[in-house]
């Protein structure tokens, strides 16, 4: 019977102990995940001078977003990292971490958006927003 009870005693301490070292380990991991995220922010020469070369109100959006935003941003074509500005920073958050088949999607929606949108000749200022059709807007949320 002695040896029983210990059994199930080590097991029962066992069963806890596994929750906590699990925890640590995800811990020390997430560290690492933004230590390397945080050491992958370097930009290179291209994008660099690209950074240097926007308005001061651009490079304080693009600061404000998270580092995981701003990688994504880097990873996008040129006409989509335009089209990319104009969708709200909620969901640039929300489309930085979908899969990338949800991505796709969502992508295919914004560009038919960007594409419905009228763009206004050289000579012609801008057109007030429209709710409807506003990237920022939440009723034009694609995700």
């Amino acid at each position: 019977m002695r040896k029983t009870f210990y059994f199930i005693a080590g097991g029962a301490l066992a069963s806890l102990s596994i929750p906590a070292i699990a925890q640590d380990v995800s811990a020390d991991a997430a560290s690492d995940e933004s230590v390397t995220a945080e050491a992958d922010l370097g930009l290179s020469a291209e994008q660099q001078a690209s950074y240097d070369s926007w308005p001061d109100e651009l490079q304080g959006q693009f600061d404000a977003w998270p580092a995981e935003v701003q990688t994504y941003y880097w990873s996008l074509t040129p006409e989509r990292r335009e089209l990319f500005w104009r969708v709200s920073d909620t969901n640039k958050l929300t489309l930085s971490g979908l899969p990338s088949e949800q991505q796709a999607q969502a992508w295919m929606q914004i560009e038919a958006q960007a594409a419905t949108q009228v763009a206004p000749s050289a000579g012609e200022p801008m057109a007030e927003p429209d709710p409807a059709t506003d990237m920022d807007s939440d009723a034009a949320d694609p995700m």
